[in-house]
């Protein structure tokens, strides 16, 4: 968080998760079984990552796998209003014929 503002990133929140990892990541497996982690088939970082998160919890690192946790139980949360946003996005798609 320090580093984000210091490089001028305004807007940061603090987090404080509630659990510890090993919870934490359970309560994203449903998510991650049902194919909605999505990974790039190739990148420099792609095999590091995947064995971390494989060989959670009897790993040495595991700072990837509780960042990943913690940002699909994020991306899992429903928005304020956004619930509107989409009716009304739906909405504006039927009236062009984009949705069926």
């Amino acid at each position: 968080m320090q580093e984000l503002q210091h490089a001028g990133v305004r807007n940061v929140t603090a987090v404080t998760p509630s659990g510890d990892k090993l919870m934490r990541l359970h309560a994203q497996t449903a998510t991650i079984e049902n194919g909605f982690l999505f990974l790039p088939k190739e990148a420099s970082w792609l095999a590091d990552f995947v064995r971390e998160l494989t060989s959670f919890p009897g790993s040495k690192h595991d700072d990837q796998v509780d960042a990943t946790s913690q940002a699909l139980k994020w991306l899992n949360e429903p928005i304020p209003g956004m619930g509107m946003y989409l009716y009304m996005k739906e909405q504006m798609e039927k009236s062009r014929g984009f949705r069926e």
